[in-house]
């Protein structure tokens, strides 16, 4: 584990978090700020850590302060380009994306108990899905169970525009964990963490 994670909020599960984030790029960006000349990360710190142990080469930040040119001007080290204003704009509208979703389990269910919570997910997702995207879903629903995790994957075309469907989702999730068995982490997220 990188020595920054030790600054992250414990809102995460570190090795859950980057297990999820080794399913897409790029990373959720880290906040950053120029001190004493170099930049230093405020923000995001667990993101920094995990870019650095899947040896990603860059990862996005947000300048706290300062603009790019600035630090341009003076020459710090670590700044490579700013990510096209189009490319950021395209992706906030960005209405549906296909992606895994990754539940950590806080102990090893039984096969019986991860069938009913795989069967729970893609009944929901199968009967929910449609009409949150206005259609039927251009991917197949894929799951799979991994009891040494213990964790559930599970990828399907996500409607993230769609806040009444996002909501429905927190509720079905926070009810597996109520009702069939407890679950430690949503997307490396603790669940019952706020936002």
């Amino acid at each position: 584990m990188d020595p920054i994670w030790s600054k992250g909020d414990g809102k995460y599960v570190y090795e859950h978090l980057k297990h999820y984030c080794s399913t897409f790029t790029p990373l959720p960006a880290a906040t950053v700020k120029l001190v004493d000349a170099k930049l230093t990360v405020v923000r995001g710190f667990e993101y920094v850590a995990i870019a650095r142990e899947l040896k990603h080469n860059k990862i996005r930040a947000v300048l706290l302060d300062s603009t790019f040119d600035e630090l341009k001007m003076q020459e710090i080290p670590g700044i490579l380009s700013i990510v096209p204003l189009s490319e950021l704009e395209a992706e906030m509208r960005t209405s549906a994306v296909t992606g895994w979703h990754i539940f950590y389990f806080k102990t090893r269910p039984s096969p019986e108990i991860a069938a009913k919570i795989e069967t729970h997910f893609k009944r929901f997702l199968r009967e929910s899905l449609p009409a949150a995207l206005g259609e039927n879903p251009e991917e197949p629903i894929e799951s799979r169970f991994d009891f040494l995790g213990p964790c559930l994957e599970i990828k399907f075309t996500t409607p993230v525009a769609n806040e009444a469907w996002i909501k429905s989702f927190q509720s079905l999730v926070s009810s597996v964990s109520a009702e069939i068995w407890p679950i430690e982490s949503y997307q490396g997220r603790r669940l019952g963490s706020a936002k």
